[in-house]
């Protein structure tokens, strides 16, 4: 059945007005648009829309420095603990759908990397993410905590995104005011399975459930088969 393209008044920030070439597909507006031969118009996304999208979610998430330089092309894995880990991560995103993704241990083993380029493909299947350093973002909500409007505020993104990666989880001291954040936030992601949580540590997983079994013990529950604990480099285990 042949279908007739139809010209339509240019959406917004579609791509003709961001300096680049208009689409061949859709001269710029984002979409197509046609009619069928019951006379009804039909209308799709542009897959240069689709890419849009995907900037503003990256724009959005946080990680718009790391997604580039961080991805699973760049890693290197010339030990078989890295290429064990790079794995995982790959394999998480084959079945992510209600699965969390921990790695736990040694600075400096690619953590960060791993994490980002997970979070990246993520981003490009369409999925929202949203990028939390711990050491720099919890601070401020410690600091809410008497102040229960904007506690909640602050809170209440990290609680809800699709898609949350915790980057140096517990870096740093962990206070009462640590665990109980923590706990609130984590807890609020593991009764919503809806919703997953990457995360990075230089704790392994063992050393959280000795800090707090509430905390380690939904980790633990919730990445079963992707907790990827070095100690180092001669030390690891996925689990």
């Amino acid at each position: 059945m042949e279908q007739e393209k139809m010209d339509q008044t240019e959406r917004p920030d579609s791509g003709s007005g961001s300096g680049c070439e208009p689409c061949p597909l859709c001269g710029g507006r984002g979409f197509t648009l046609w009619r069928k031969a019951d006379g009804e118009l039909y209308s799709r996304d542009c897959p240069c829309e689709m890419r849009r999208i995907n900037r503003l979610r990256l724009a959005k998430s946080g990680l718009s420095d790391l997604v580039e330089r961080y991805t699973f092309q760049r890693y290197r894995t010339p030990e078989d603990w890295q290429r064990t880990a790079k794995e995982a991560a790959q394999r998480y995103l084959k079945d992510w759908q209600g699965k969390w993704f921990f790695i736990g241990g040694t600075s400096g083993a690619g953590k960060t990397h791993l994490c980002t380029a997970i979070c990246g493909q993520l981003i490009e299947s369409g999925v929202p993410v949203r990028y939390m350093q711990w050491r720099n973002d919890i601070p401020p909500i410690k600091a809410a905590v008497n102040d229960e409007e904007r506690y909640r505020k602050l809170l209440a993104p990290l609680k809800q995104v699709k898609a949350l990666y915790i980057d140096d989880f517990l870096k740093g001291s962990q206070t009462e005011g640590d665990l109980n954040i923590a706990f609130e936030l984590l807890n609020h992601r593991y009764i919503d399975n809806g919703k997953i949580t990457i995360l990075s540590s230089e704790m392994t997983l063992d050393r959280i459930v000795q800090w707090d079994v509430g905390i380690g013990g939904r980790i633990s529950e919730r990445a079963k088969g992707f907790v990827f604990n070095l100690s180092g480099k001669e030390n690891w285990r996925l689990a």
